[in-house]
């Protein structure tokens, strides 16, 4: 699990565990961990951070967008547990970064 936090309010305590997909990940293995641990009530809510249909376009073809996310939830029968599917998306083109200045790039 990539990151997991409890919070208790009036009493009642609520974990969530988050798992976020990065390049070359397996999707299976981290909705699975996420299954695992809501079974075993280790956490009450599962969150998968994904690349959304459009970003995953420019980025390694390893890695999962949104629709692949969607499909092995509903492959694990993990759609019926309280698992949120968020999507990373970019917020579009913009001026060109600074180049970075670094010791070997330095101007003289």
């Amino acid at each position: 699990m990539d990151w997991k936090k409890c919070k208790t309010v009036n009493g009642t305590r609520v974990c969530i565990g988050v798992e976020i997909q990065v390049s070359g990940r397996d999707v299976y293995r981290d909705i699975l961990h996420l299954k695992n641990r809501i079974v075993s009530g280790e956490i009450d809510v599962g969150v998968i951070v994904v690349s959304s249909n459009r970003l995953q376009q420019f980025l390694t073809d390893r890695t999962p967008n949104a629709s692949y996310t969607k499909t092995v939830i509903q492959e694990q029968d993990a759609n019926r547990l309280p698992i949120l599917l968020i999507e990373m998306e970019h917020d579009g083109p913009g001026p060109p970064l600074e180049k970075k200045i670094t010791n070997r790039g330095r101007r003289r």
